[in-house]
């Protein structure tokens, strides 16, 4: 287990953030900072940001707006595609049991901490969402934006008319409730224990249209490599971070330490009790990158320098004179 391990999602849990905040009249990139999220989130699906950062979001959008269905909007702008592999693997399950066992399963893959259980006594089934403790707390956006995006899912599997049994939800009930009916088919029971979707079991038995359970199985073979990677050391991911954050120009140590949800202090730490520090793994990704680069030929110098992180040509240029007088 990694010290001081902190539960990381994929960025692209932010799809359709940016949409719903200026249609809401407010400026993304303000609320990125406020919650200590890079910019570069909403262009790189890939890059790993704190889970709890993004709970911090969407509770912030949604007060700043003054609207209480802001995860719900935020769910509506987003593809089928955010889910990344988990939404592949789901696709090519069987029926819709096997692909909602698949999501139990793997979910870690799109946010460490957000978790989900299948219930099931015969005649209905309930798929429940928690978050870990220690993440912020209310987290009423996160929760009906998961639960949103989950509807939309079933529907892409059952047909558009499939609406939930019920929905329920741990928060209090706002005062206007017809946004759920819009967007969810059904108004949630609120005030409960849990936050659920609930059909019946019929729906778990559908089958999925096209789907290749030996595909499915395959790329479930992609994401279990990854799942060993999930106690990886520290210098390991935040190495990745650098090579994703490299070509905004904004990677440094600071900004490293934010992705990660602490201080720069404590980054060095990470580091230091592996044996490297910040500026080794900055320059082996930069070393790493331009050899793939300069071996690709499709890039001039000026693009390289600016893959890598450099402010002008002319600094990419010393940093390779002291590079060859170093070999």
């Amino acid at each position: 287990m990694v010290r001081d391990s902190i539960p990381m999602a994929r960025s692209a849990v932010l799809d359709g953030f940016e949409t719903t905040a200026r249609a809401c009249g407010l400026d993304p990139a303000s609320l990125l900072r406020q919650a200590g999220i890079p910019q570069a989130s909403l262009r790189d699906p890939e890059l790993p940001v704190p889970t709890a950062s993004i709970v911090t979001l969407l509770e912030q959008a949604g007060s700043a707006a003054a609207n209480p269905s802001f995860g719900l909007l935020m769910a509506q702008a987003r593809g089928f595609s955010v889910l990344g592999l988990v939404a592949l693997i789901m696709r090519e399950q069987p029926d819709l049991r096997s692909a909602l066992i698949s999501l139990t399963r793997l979910g870690w893959a799109q946010a460490e901490a957000l978790e989900s259980s299948l219930e099931d006594d015969g005649e209905t089934a309930i798929l429940t969402l928690t978050l870990a403790p220690g993440l912020p707390r209310p987290a009423t956006q996160t929760f009906e934006l998961a639960v949103a995006a989950i509807v939309r899912l079933l529907r892409h599997f059952l047909g558009p008319a499939w609406s939930p049994q019920m929905l329920i939800f741990s928060h209090r009930r706002p005062i206007d409730t017809a946004p759920y009916g819009r967007c969810l088919g059904v108004t949630p029971v609120f005030r409960m224990e849990r936050n659920s979707i609930v059909m019946l079991t019929a729906d778990l038995d559908q089958p999925i249209a096209h789907a290749d359970p030996a595909f499915g199985r395959q790329l479930e073979r992609l994401v279990e490599r990854s799942t060993q990677q999930r106690g990886a050391a520290r210098s390991q991911q935040v190495s990745e971070a650098i090579r994703r954050m490299l070509p905004t120009g904004q990677c440094n140590a600071p900004g490293i330490a934010d992705l990660f949800g602490v201080d720069r202090r404590t980054l060095h730490r990470w580091l230091a009790d592996e044996g490297v520090s910040f500026s080794r793994l900055l320059d082996e990704a930069r070393c790493a990158l331009c050899a793939q680069y300069r071996g690709e030929g499709s890039h001039t110098l000026t693009e390289i320098a600016e893959l890598l992180g450099f402010s002008s040509l002319s600094a990419y240029s010393r940093w390779r004179r002291l590079k060859r007088l170093a070999e």
